[in-house]
C-alpha cells in the first residue's frame, strides 16, 4: 500500500435545508443534523472515501458516536446553509472492562467527521409565513462530530475489530484520537447544580417498524433522536415548563448495539435543571430481554442539554 498523502479530506457544500429542519422560530432541529452533517459524506465524497469498496470486503464504519451543537439565531435562519465537511483517520487506544473480564487494550480505527453548518440569520420576520425572511451575514448556525469505527461485523464475536488501515482509506494519515474515548459514564455526569425534575422522569415503550430501518438493515440513527426529542417534551409538560420557549442547544449520543425491525423497546429519560439550563438523559433498553435496570448498558444512549429562553 502507498504511504499516505493526506492528513484529511475536506469539502464545502451547499445544502437546501427542508422544510421540516426547521422549527416555528427558523432555527434548526437536532433531527435535522445528522443529514446535514453526514449525507455529503456518504453521498459526495464517497469517490474520495470509498467506503462502499471496504463493505464488499467485509469492512463497514460503524456509527458509535454523535455530537451535534445548535445555535439559535433570534429569528433564525434562511433556507440554506454551507457545510465545511472534514474527514480525518483516527487510532484509539485504551484500557476498557469488556463482558465483565478484566481490563485490556482495546484498539480502534475511527473515521472522525467534523463539519461546521453556515447559515444566513434573519433580520426580520418572514413578510409571508412559512417563507423566506430578509437575511444578514453568514454565522455558524451548528457543528457536528460523528465517529465511525472501522468494524468486520460479519466475523465472530472477538474478532470484529479492524487494526490495520483498509487500502481504500490508505492515502489518510493517521492521526492520535483527541481526548478520552466517548462513554455512556462520560455522558451521564451531570454537572453541580443542577437537580433532578423528579415529577419528568419519562418512559416510552414501542416497536421498531419498517419506516424506522434503513439500507443498512438496521434503525437508523435518526430514528433515536427523534424518539428522544418526542420524550423531552413530555418530560417539559410534565415539569410544566413551556415547550415553545426551549431550545435544544447540544446533542451527544453513544451508540452501543443496533435494533432491528420487530424489537420492542424502552426509552427512559430523566431531566435535570438549573435555572434557564437543562440536561435530559435518555437510555434505549430492550423491552423484551428484562435486563432494563442498568442505564450504562443501555443499547443507545442521549444526553440532550438545552436553554429556557
Amino acid at each position: 500500500m502507498a504511504p499516505p498523502t493526506l492528513t484529511s479530506i475536506v469539502e464545502i457544500r451547499d445544502r437546501l435545508v427542508d422544510i421540516g429542519d426547521l422549527d416555528l422560530r427558523r432555527n434548526l432541529k437536532i433531527r435535522a443534523f445528522l443529514h446535514l452533517v453526514l449525507a455529503p459524506v456518504f453521498r459526495d465524497m464517497q469517490p474520495k472515501l470509498r467506503y462502499g469498496e471496504m463493505g464488499r470486503r467485509g469492512i463497514t464504519p460503524m456509527q458509535y458516536y454523535q455530537d451535534f451543537r445548535n445555535y439559535p439565531a433570534p429569528l433564525g435562519y434562511g433556507d440554506h446553509v454551507q457545510g465545511r465537511y472534514e474527514v480525518r483517520l483516527c487510532r484509539s487506544v485504551s484500557t476498557e472492562r469488556r463482558g465483565g473480564t478484566e481490563s485490556q487494550r482495546v484498539e480502534r480505527l475511527i473515521l472522525e467527521t467534523a463539519a461546521t453548518l453556515t447559515g444566513h440569520p434573519a433580520t426580520a420576520l418572514p413578510e409571508s409565513m412559512g417563507f423566506e425572511p430578509s437575511l444578514g451575514p453568514p454565522v455558524t448556525a451548528g457543528t457536528g462530530r460523528v465517529l465511525h469505527v472501522l468494524t468486520r461485523p460479519q466475523n465472530p464475536p472477538g474478532q470484529r475489530w479492524v487494526d490495520e488501515v483498509p487500502e481504500e482509506i490508505g492515502f489518510l494519515s493517521v492521526h492520535p484520537f483527541d481526548g478520552p474515548f466517548p462513554s455512556i459514564a462520560l455522558l451521564r455526569e451531570v454537572e453541580d447544580g443542577f437537580a433532578e425534575v423528579t415529577e419528568a422522569a419519562t418512559g416510552l415503550t414501542g416497536i421498531w417498524g419498517l419506516a424506522n430501518s434503513d439500507v443498512f438493515q438496521h434503525v437508523h440513527a435518526r430514528e433515536y433522536t427523534m424518539a428522544m426529542e418526542n420524550g423531552i417534551a413530555l418530560a417539559l409538560a410534565a415539569a410544566k415548563l413551556p415547550l415553545d420557549r426551549h431550545d435544544a442547544i447540544r446533542a451527544r449520543v453513544v451508540f452501543r448495539r443496533p435494533s432491528f425491525i420487530g424489537q420492542r423497546y424502552l426509552l427512559r429519560i430523566r431531566l435535570f435543571r438549573r435555572e434557564a439550563e437543562t440536561v435530559a438523559l435518555g437510555a434505549f433498553h430492550g423491552a423484551d430481554d428484562g435486563a432494563i435496570a442498568d442505564d450504562a448498558r443501555a443499547s443507545v444512549f442521549l444526553r440532550f442539554e438545552g436553554r429556557l429562553a
